[in-house]
């Protein structure tokens, strides 16, 4: 009787209304149409990374399978399920076309490449013409566990034009190491200041199926180290070809910056162009997500948004972004991903997912839920607020894909993916496309919240099937 009683007494802790909200935005999202058939053959991916050049969407890395470790599955990343081909899809033409290669075609010589573009979690950046690609999870090129201390460069437009004709480029690939790079599940971005930014991240050595067995304690079989760190670096081609890699200045927090499976997005004030970090896991203490934003400008430390904490889709997740230059707000929309907290729209509240027992026990509710939900971080000169759309997506999906800007659309700052909210107008506007990411069933069957729900890391996921097009409908004026 008392397990019962404190058991209950959590549930209904955990559903105490921590957060009411009446923050708005001046648009709705609505992301419920899946255009899967007009892309025949699209490759189903999570954990990728992503390029495009003139209509053509380029995929590297990820996986081909759902969440690890589900069900009692193994917690490996294994080479079965990981994408070892480079895709290029042609949405130029109606249907799209699908090309792909495999990595193994490429030279002895590029072995650590075409064992880093089969990785997971990597840190890319698309800089004009090239994309980047550091770190990553997997198996090297001497089948060892590892995530990379290497970082890829390749032509997307060389890339793309090869794959298209059945080969990929090697001559158009330059790599290098260092343990500058070696990172995974962080992100990798540059500011206007020439440099490149390494934002947090992991590095994980060895077997996962070491690390479980060892109650997740660092051991010379398997560890996992937490970079807890914002590196700023100089990228540069060395006389042999290869890249260097130098640090600059490195912003060192072991408390904010010990994320990983964070969003690193670009954004825009009256600052300039800068990025921010969004959420990520896990909190040390409690195991949950981050909640404080971080800011970064070039020539400047980062900032930590004290004052306000993200509630909704604290994982890597497809990422919108927006700025309206009227009124001087950046608006960062996630889709999905998981989340600690859920919305309540009948009564305009956050509430805390139920934390329940533990990975030993019959019940066991880790606080963190997957999300169907889309939200929006708004940000201006006289703060920060969230607000959770109307519409929600059509499924569990979100997390690790993600969102491909219509290449039309007008950018609120040249050469990014920031959108301009104000050239959308009144118009319901078409703004693109999310794709690839884990599409997981977090409820019993029937599969509706009203069943109940899955015990935590055994949840059934899959790559998501759909392909969603996402417009935006601006709020009319009175």
């Amino acid at each position: 009787m008392k397990r019962i009683f404190v058991v209950l007494l959590a549930v209904l802790a955990c559903r105490i209304v921590l957060a009411r909200s009446s923050a708005t935005v001046p648009f709705t999202i609505e992301a419920t149409e899946d255009a899967a058939d007009e892309f025949p053959g699209a490759p189903r991916l999570q954990s990728f990374s992503f390029a495009q050049w003139k209509g053509r969407w380029v995929f590297i890395g990820g996986r081909i399978s759902g969440y690890h470790a589900v069900g009692g599955g193994s917690a490996e990343f294994l080479q079965a399920d990981a994408n070892r081909d480079v895709w290029v899809i042609d949405t130029t033409v109606k249907p799209a076309r699908t090309y792909h290669v495999p990595v193994a075609q490429l030279p002895a010589r590029f072995a650590v490449v075409g064992a880093q573009w089969a990785s997971t979690g990597q840190l890319y950046f698309q800089d004009g013409e090239q994309l980047y690609i550091c770190g990553g999870y997997g198996q090297d090129e001497n089948g060892k566990w590892s995530t990379f201390d290497a970082i890829s460069r390749v032509s997307v437009p060389a890339l793309v034009e090869g794959v298209m004709q059945g080969r990929i480029p090697a001559e158009s690939i330059s790599f290098g190491r260092s343990p500058l790079v070696q990172s995974a599940g962080g992100g990798l971005t540059k500011l206007s200041d020439g440099y490149f930014y390494l934002v947090m991240g992991h590095s994980f050595q060895g077997s996962y199926t070491a690390f479980e067995g060892r109650q997740e304690k660092n051991t010379p079989e398997a560890s996992q180290t937490y970079l807890d760190e914002i590196r700023r670096l100089r990228l540069k081609p060395r006389p042999d070809g290869s890249l260097g890699v130098t640090l600059v200045e490195k912003f060192h927090d072991e408390l904010e910056f010990h994320r990983r499976d964070l969003n690193v997005a670009q954004f825009l004030s009256p600052a300039g162009l800068g990025f921010a970090a969004y959420g990520g896991v896990f909190t040390p203490e409690t195991q949950l997500s981050y909640s404080r934003p971080v800011y970064v400008n070039p020539g400047s430390r980062p900032f930590i948004d004290s004052a306000f904490d993200q509630k909704m889709n604290a994982y890597t997740s497809a990422v919108l972004l927006m700025y309206s230059e009227t009124t001087k707000t950046m608006y960062t929309t996630f889709f999905g991903g998981i989340s600690r907290f859920s919305w309540n729209p009948l009564e305009n509240v956050y509430q805390e997912n139920s934390m329940i027992g533990s990975r030993t026990e019959p019940r066991y509710l880790d606080g963190l839920q997957w999300s169907d939900q889309v939200s929006t971080i708004q940000k201006d000169g006289t703060g920060t607020s969230e607000v959770v759309h109307s519409r929600p997506l059509p499924t569990f999906l979100g997390t690790d894909a993600v969102f491909i800007p219509a290449p039309e659309l007008a950018r609120a700052y040249r050469d990014t993916d920031i959108l301009a909210f104000d050239s959308v107008k009144s118009r319901r506007t078409f703004m693109g496309y999310i794709y690839g990411g884990i599409r997981a069933y977090p409820y019993e069957f029937p599969y509706l919240k009203t069943a109940p729900p899955h015990n935590s890391g055994a949840v059934p996921s899959k790559p998501s099937d759909m392909i969603l097009k996402v417009y935006v409908q601006p709020a009319s004026i009175p």
